[in-house]
């Protein structure tokens, strides 16, 4: 039996150094090839839909530079999640460590999927690959949550603390994925010969109009001349998600214009928050109003960006005339 694996060993061994074959790159090799864009020759679509996606501005991003000079302790709190290093690295769920190579690169591929020896890891069905080893792990098709709550769901950062409701009610089969990287088949790489499920890497969320639409619901109920206008939460966490982020109602009657802010107040520490009246998950909120019954009413949903934000820079989710 030892002479028979001694055999083998020495065998493979061979066909190994025969045949050409390198040791697998460790983690600079990696680093250096995504420097290099190896990452974007071989993964060429996911390369573009990631590169026109927040993740890939998140440090270049003016209203994230905007904010965060002004931010006390930025490099400890703020830039170590615009600029990551691999999280599989720093440790799963721990705040993320400031990169300093290649900062403009934001979240990069790196960031998600490469651990401490190379290795890039997926969900099942993830393809093997000649350049780099290969790695399936559960947590990326059954509980990218916790991915996710590396930079979003830091206990240590309340202000953009944006997984615990999800976590509270975690929908079966649903998760972070189910709405910011939805399904798509597509070639997983250049060398792929069929299109394989996967998930688009845009990550799209408060900058996309048509999520901004779903995640909420804006109605009207006239009964003579009582009106109430209901809003309800949609999404599977408070709305907004983000600290600095404001959803504004405004509804309009006659000369009238009443509006009504959701949103939170950051602490002077720049990580906690001081009040939050955001909508939490699955809430509803009813507004009352006498208004003469032959005169109209709009309602008018807005999201904002900024604190300071003017109104004409304000996105419109929702109008509803009644």
């Amino acid at each position: 039996m030892q002479n028979t694996l001694l055999v083998f060993t020495f065998g493979f061994l061979l066909l190994l150094f025969s045949s050409g074959c390198q040791p697998p790159p460790g983690l600079a090799d990696m680093e250096s090839s995504f420097q290099t864009g190896d990452c974007q020759s071989c993964h060429s679509t996911i390369w573009k839909e990631w590169a026109r996606s927040l993740h890939a501005k998140s440090w270049t991003n003016p209203i994230y530079q905007q904010m965060a000079k002004d931010f006390p302790n930025r490099v400890e709190t703020c830039d170590p999640c615009h600029s990551p290093k691999p999280i599989l690295v720093t440790g799963l769920g721990k705040m993320p460590q400031l990169r300093q190579e290649r900062k403009d690169s934001g979240v990069n591929c790196l960031t998600c999927h490469v651990d401490s020896k190379g290795a890039m890891h997926g969900p099942k069905g993830f393809q093997s690959a000649e350049f780099h080893l290969n790695v399936e792990d559960p947590n990326y098709a059954q509980n990218p949550t916790q991915l996710c709550a590396s930079c979003h769901g830091q206990p240590s950062v309340t202000a953009h603390q944006q997984i615990v409701d999800w976590h509270v009610n975690e929908k079966k089969n649903q998760n972070c994925t189910s709405c910011h990287m939805p399904s798509v088949e597509r070639l997983h790489s250049n060398q792929s010969h069929e299109p394989k499920q996967g998930r688009k890497h845009t990550w799209e969320g408060s900058r996309s109009l048509s999520m901004l639409k779903r995640s909420a619901k804006l109605s009207i109920h006239r009964t003579g001349q009582n009106v109430r206008v209901t809003i309800v939460n949609k999404t599977g966490h408070q709305l907004p998600g983000d600290g600095l982020r404001a959803v504004i109602l405004e509804v309009t009657f006659g000369s009238e214009i009443r509006q009504y802010i959701f949103s939170a107040e950051i602490a002077p520490d720049g990580l906690g928050l001081s009040s939050d009246n955001r909508l939490k998950l699955k809430q509803i909120r009813d507004f009352h109003f006498r208004i003469p019954i032959n005169q109209p009413v709009k309602a008018k949903l807005f999201y904002r960006l900024l604190p300071d934000q003017d109104k004409t820079k304000w996105i419109p989710m929702i109008i509803v005339n009644g």
